[in-house]
């Protein structure tokens, strides 16, 4: 079979300029499609890479030949010989995880944002050219793309490098840059690299000690690890969150003060909280190295990348991730049973506080991904859930119905481990609802009802209905933050806690039965300017009091009635029970601390 070779260059760092070059064989004469993915696997959204396209021309057999744009993402070419070069430049300045950013001091780059393929040509064996920058940068290559053979490859990284075929080629982004360094560490003697790109000042051996810990306590999960290699590519900026999931990386945005400090811990006695966020973003991100990437949901398997690809458990690949991201983290040791509490209930507090949750099925949310969750605007809290916050809930109380129901002898791990060696081990697609039958079927209980209710109804997950059994308290109670208790007495959440402006309004609380709309800004109580301080002002007041409201809509001022509720928005406090009996204590340690095994 005939090769797909691309020549990939950063040709202009200060344009933001990539070249990429395809040469192909195609039959002589036949119309011939040009494609470009439209969306990226992992983040489930149109993001239209065409936009960021220059220039497009191709020639057969060096003649240059027209190509014609026949859809958003698609073109077509008539060569009149076999031999085709197609040569395109990119504008490359998308800062996020998802798709190509160059500019003089590094590049990141998803293959998805920049990498056409012809008609059919998907299934070919693939070979990429990394070409280097202009001279004057100096920059490093970071990449799990496979050299095609151990002299083809520079010290730098600069070479020729191969895949399986395209689909192969878009899990393996590559990142260039002078200021690359790796911290190497090994799971289960699969070399693994945390690769910093940019300057820091980051304790790099307590990260190697901590993402080895994770690595392993998600690893045993499943029992085994399928990677040859795994690379953590950290593009470190001032501020920033995120990851995307591939195969053998994860590309990660890390805030630079983030990252681990030695200076910190000494002082504080403690890791910092924002550094155990980072850990557990990159939890999250290798647990996709299972769920996801190889546990691959049907729909996005024989997705053709040009439009959606719509599937109703997506909850089970993002939000079973996000369950186990933390739970990955107290199981390494990296925080405690408290802390993974507190995150536990910080996640409850945020679900609570969402009205959406009574509007949106977890299965309405999988398949609305693409219409809904990528695209919020100031009425998303009330008209969506998320499917990694409920399904990480649903996910726990599956997790310890299962452990309670079998006495032990069943858990969410021992389902995953099923779901892994009947379809990831194998690469073979995921029917929908998979999880759901395996949870059955391993479990021996009928859980078709309990499956049915919390995914087809917006019952709120059943997170907290086995906590007691698991020596654990879980009280919900008016929170004291001003936030809270301005979204709880007004049924409004505002820029910040200084700002007039309004960003959201709560479905049927206060401010809307008023009619207060998003964009209003906030300019007195009863007669009296608004104070910063609005939660102290509100304090002054009963429930049921009605308050002259004076707010700015554009350049309009309005005056408008609100009736104020009486208490602050809901949270939620979790903590060990240690009047609880030794049975569950034991349940506990055994859920988090257990040593998992393969059945």
């Amino acid at each position: 079979m005939s090769l797909l070779e691309y020549t990939i260059t950063p040709a202009d760092p200060a344009a933001h300029r990539v070249t990429v070059e395809l040469a192909f064989a195609a039959e002589p004469g036949a119309t011939v499609g040009l494609n470009l993915a439209t969306w990226i696997p992992g983040s489930y959204v149109i993001r239209d890479f065409a936009r960021h396209l220059l220039s497009i021309e191709a020639e057969a057999g060096g003649t240059p030949i027209p190509v014609t744009a026949v859809e958003r993402s698609r073109w077509t070419i008539a060569p009149p010989t076999g031999d085709v070069v197609v040569r395109c430049t990119f504008y490359a300045r998308d800062p996020s995880v998802r798709a190509a950013f160059l500019d003089d001091t590094r590049a990141l780059f998803n293959f998805t944002s920049l990498a056409l393929w012809p008609d059919g040509g998907r299934g070919r064996p693939v070979r990429v050219h990394l070409g280097e920058p202009p001279a004057r940068y100096d920059w490093q290559v970071a990449t799990t793309l496979a050299p095609v053979d151990d002299d083809c490859v520079s010290a730098a990284g600069y070479g020729v490098y191969e895949a399986r075929d395209y689909d192969d080629l878009i899990d393996h982004p590559v990142a260039m840059g002078e200021a690359i360094e790796r911290v190497p560490f090994s799971v289960r003697d699969v070399p693994h690299a945390f690769v910093l790109l940019g300057s820091h000042d980051a304790d790099t051996r307590q990260l190697a000690i901590d993402l080895a810990a994770i690595c392993e306590a998600q690893a045993a999960v499943f029992g085994e690890l399928p990677a040859r290699q795994y690379l953590f590519l950290a593009n470190i900026m001032a501020r920033g969150f995120g990851g995307l999931e591939h195969r053998e990386s994860s590309v990660l945005d890390v805030a630079r003060n983030a990252l681990p400090s030695a200076a910190r811990v000494a002082a504080t006695g403690r890791r910092d909280p924002a550094y155990e966020t980072l850990l557990g973003l990159a939890s999250h991100e290798y647990f996709h190295l299972w769920n996801v990437k190889r546990i691959r949901p049907a729909a996005v398997a024989a997705s053709d990348l040009a439009g959606e690809a719509y599937f109703r458990d997506l909850w089970a690949y993002e939000g079973v991730t996000s369950y186990y991201d933390d739970l990955g983290l107290v199981r390494a040791g990296v925080i405690t049973e408290q802390s993974y509490l507190d995150r536990l209930a910080k996640l409850a507090t945020r679900i609570e506080r969402t009205p959406g949750r009574h509007r949106q099925s977890l299965a309405e949310s999988s398949f609305d991904a693409w219409l809904k969750f990528y695209r919020p605007d100031e009425n998303t809290p009330n008209a969506v859930v998320s499917y990694y916050g409920k399904g990480a809930q649903l996910a726990l109380g599956l997790d310890l119905k299962l452990r309670l129901e079998t006495e032990g002898r069943v858990s969410l791990d021992t389902v995953m481990r099923a779901v892994w060696q009947r379809y990831g081990r194998d690469d073979a697609p995921v029917p929908e609802n998979a999880l759901a039958r395996l949870a059955a079927d391993v479990s021996g209980l009928e859980l078709a009802d309990f499956f049915d209710l919390h995914l087809n109804t917006t019952a709120d997950a059943p997170w907290a209905d086995f906590l007691g059994d698991f020596g654990i308290r879980a009280l919900a109670r008016p929170a004291a933050d001003d936030a809270a208790v301005v979204r709880g007495r007004m049924g409004l959440s505002r820029e910040s806690p200084s700002s007039a402006r309004i960003t959201h309004v709560v479905d049927d609380g206060p401010a809307q039965r008023a009619g207060l709309s998003p964009g209003d800004r906030l300019l007195a109580l009863d007669g009296i300017e608004m104070a910063e301080e609005l939660a102290s002002q509100l304090a002054r007041y009963p429930a049921g009091a009605c308050l002259r409201v004076h707010v700015f809509r554009d350049d309009r001022l309005l005056t408008r009635d609100v009736t104020l509720a009486g208490d602050a928005a809901p949270e939620w406090h979790l903590s060990i029970d240690e009047t609880a009996d030794a049975t569950a204590h034991a349940r506990r340690a055994a859920w988090l601390h257990r040593e998992s095994r393969a059945d």
